[in-house]
Order: C-alpha cells, then structure tokens, then sequence
C-alpha cells in the first residue's frame, strides 16, 4: 500500500527491538489485507514521513500523562495525517520559490508517482493548495499537516490541539526540527480546546483563516458541534475560504457519518466535494453505510474520507 510506505521509524539507538516490534512492523507482510493505519505511540522513536517535494520530515509523538490526555490520541500519526501531508504540499514539479532549507524544488518525479500520476488531477490539486493562504490546523497531533503548509508556501500558520503542555511542547519541538529559520515566523504553535473562543487567541484570530485544516478528527461523535464551531469561528468570512477535512474509517463509519450528514448541515457550513480515497489512491463515491453496516474492520482501515467544506451559501 503505497500511503503507508511513506512513513519509517527510527527507533533510539542501542534500542534492543522487542518481539511485539519485530512482530508489529511484519504484520503488512504476513496479512496482506491488513493496512498499517497508525505509527507512533513511542515518544522516543522517530516517525520519518517521506515527501517527494520536500524530502524527509522527522516527527515525534506525545508523551500523554494520564487517560484523558491519551484518549485524545496525540501520540499516534494516522494515514489522514500522512495524505493531508501529501495534499497541502502538491506533487512534485509544482514548485514554489522556496522549500525545506530554502531550496527551490525540482520537477523530477520520485519513486512512486511516475507519468504525472498523483493522488488528484492538477485542477483539483490547485484546490488543495496553501499556497499565499491563511492556515489554521486543528487537532494536530504531531503537527505534519501545519508544518508540511509553512514549507508549501502558507503566508501564516497556525498549528492547534489541546492546551496542555505534553501536546503543545511536542508540537513546538517538531516546528523546531522541520521548520528552517527563514519560514519560523511565520508559523506558531497554540493551544485550542474546541468549541471555545473566548481566549486571546481565538479573541484576536476570529475569521482569520482561509484554510482550515482537520485530519482524523471525527472519531468523537461527541465532539463534532464542538470541532464545527471552531472551524466557523475561524474560518474566514471569504468566497473562496476552504476546510480540508480527511479521517480514516478505523473507529466505524457511523462515527463519521453524523459529522458531515448532521453537524455540517446544522452548523452553517456545507460539503464542496466529498469522496472516499483508499491507501494507494483508488477512489469510489462517498457513502452513508456499506454492507448493511457490516463493513470489515480490515477493508475498512484501508480508506479515507476526503471532503473541502466551505461556510453555507445564504439564499437571498
């Protein structure tokens, strides 16, 4: 599967490999059908993601206290990370004037995307670019989807998740390895609980953004009016002012489903594209239920939810 050959580890060195990790990084070689969906979980072991554009980012996970920190999930980097990546970046040959160390990009394919294939089309790729905009990411975990944005060339970026110090210290340390002195102002790393606008943060940057940023985001059904606020309370009040919203199927569709068939609707935004992509870029029409609701675990994983929203067009 070709999403999940973009990421390695790099585990600490003298780390002696244990059998659960013998055993868990084979588990793609012995169930073929069994897609690798999730990487991290270790504070100390390096997550490698693999651009073509931009060459390797270094990316560590959250060192959780406790079983709320851990239910939000932050120490983990999920394949709806790993495409948002893929997306906000653009394939290779579109380049911009600067990049990870201030070299201009090259035209020349990389190994796995030959004869100007690529996850979309290049309409639809200039859809996806944060090129020139405005950037808020929300839940960002390790932060790959707002740093992979500074380096496509994003004016302002702002990397979010909640406000407690083990998310945001990790996130800030992987601006710091990623992010080259020229590109550092223009990014910054805060805290943000869903839902709520009241800080000086979410006070002083209402309506500030014309790219909102959410991937696997969706698995808390309880959340969802929560995260919609947020993405209405900062998105920008312009035509042409996009959420780009990616979550994986792991958890059950019918934990995803209500966010855009419900909350969507009832929050003031509405769907511009909606579609399911799987890990090596096979895409089929978006779908309220499959199998009768008896969807497989496994055949599941293997897939994405991709969708742009954009605030609700009033009628006159």
């Amino acid at each position: 599967m070709l999403l999940p050959s973009l990421i390695s580890l790099r585990r600490p060195a003298g780390t002696p490999l244990t059998p659960e990790d013998i055993f868990g990084s084979s588990l793609g070689g012995i169930f073929t059908d069994d897609l690798q969906n999730l990487h991290g979980d270790d504070p100390d072991t390096v997550i490698l993601y693999r651009n073509a554009k931009f060459g390797e980012l270094e990316l560590r996970t959250t060192d959780v206290n406790g079983e709320e920190q851990r239910r939000k999930f932050a120490h983990y980097l999920w394949n709806a990370g790993v495409m948002m990546g893929e997306l906000v970046t653009g394939r290779v040959g579109a380049a911009v004037d600067h990049g990870k160390n201030g070299v201009t990009e090259s035209d020349e394919d990389e190994e796995g995307w030959k004869n100007d294939e690529w996850w979309t089309d290049d309409e639809e790729e200039k859809r996806w670019s944060v090129e020139g905009e405005t950037v808020l990411e929300l839940g960002a975990g390790v932060g790959l989807g707002g740093i992979a944005s500074v380096m496509a060339g994003a004016k302002e970026v702002a990397i979010t998740d909640y406000p407690a110090p083990p998310f945001l210290e990790t996130l800030k340390m992987n601006v710091t390895k990623n992010i080259t002195a020229p590109l550092k102002s223009r990014v910054t790393v805060q805290g943000h609980e869903w839902g709520s606008t009241s800080t000086a943060f979410e006070v002083s940057h209402a309506h500030k953004y014309t790219r909102i940023l959410a991937a696997d985001c969706l698995w808390m059904p309880w959340e969802h009016e929560n995260l919609a606020k947020s993405m209405l309370h900062f998105l920008a009040e312009t035509p042409d002012a996009r959420i780009l919203c990616i979550a994986g199927f792991h958890t059950g569709r019918a934990k995803v489903v209500p966010f855009f068939e419900e909350v969507v609707p009832q929050q003031g935004l509405e769907i511009e594209e909606i579609y399911e992509m799987d890990a090596n870029g096979k895409r089929r029409p978006w779908a309220k239920e499959r199998d009768g609701g008896t969807e497989h675990m496994g055949e599941r994983k293997k897939w994405l939810v991709i969708a742009r929203l954009r605030r609700a067009v009033r009628s006159s």
